[in-house]
């Protein structure tokens, strides 16, 4: 799986991409390990596009920033490419669905609530199965999803959806703000995965990544 970009600009921040690696494994799981929301960089769109497919659908489960404002974060990151998006809004007041627009969306009141989260993921991976490829799993940010569900549920919820997209084939990316939680949590959440990319913020706003091969699984 390669779709290797040169270093973007989203929000005129520069991030560097150079401590990553052009392509991982289809079927990969990567965790990006943050130490702040960042949500103005949009790591886990630019992190996903750089190993996706254009053509391949992806459905953003969003728990910190709105639907509109990760559509359009997706449409900077991804100009030129010719992909449908699905989104998994937790932001919302409450429980509505737009499944027959442009970039069907399903919002959601709670990110804490996972079986409305895992319901709602493979309602719109349902709706794109006759029309994409491959439909690629991102999630924003688990961290306020872990502040409002136990560890331990939130860990099966992602395995069984990386699973799920391992036998697929297709990707399955999550930020993280280690600055936010236990060792004990951050090594759970690394255990599930096949990479971590490990960022840094400098001083002048540039975001510096650093990937580590987390398992091997044979590949």
């Amino acid at each position: 799986m390669n779709h290797s970009q040169p270093n973007t600009r989203t929000n005129e921040a520069l991030i560097d991409l150079e401590g990553v690696p052009e392509t991982v494994p289809e079927g990969s799981a990567l965790c990006i390990a943050k130490p702040a929301p960042l949500t103005e960089y949009a790591l886990p769109l630019h992190i996903t596009n750089r190993y996706a497919d254009g053509k391949d659908c992806r459905v953003i489960i969003t728990s910190s920033v709105t639907a509109e404002e990760t559509i359009r974060q997706e449409q900077q990151v991804a100009a030129t490419a010719d992909h449908r998006l699905g989104i998994i809004d937790t932001t919302a007041d409450e429980h509505l669905e737009a499944l027959y627009q442009e970039n069907p969306t399903i919002s959601l009141p709670r990110s804490g609530d996972l079986t409305q989260v895992t319901l709602a993921l493979w309602d719109l991976e349902e709706s794109f199965s006759k029309t994409c490829p491959k439909t690629h799993v991102v999630l924003r940010s688990l961290t306020p999803i872990l502040d409002d569900s136990p560890v331990e549920g939130v860990r099966n919820v992602l395995e069984n959806v990386i699973e799920h997209q391992r036998s697929h084939s297709c990707l399955t990316v999550f930020s993280v703000e280690y600055t936010e939680h236990s060792e004990p949590t951050m090594t759970a959440l690394e255990n599930l995965v096949d990479g971590v990319v490990r960022v840094e913020q400098t001083a002048t706003g540039e975001l510096r990544l650093d990937y580590h091969r987390a398992r091997n699984i044979g590949r």
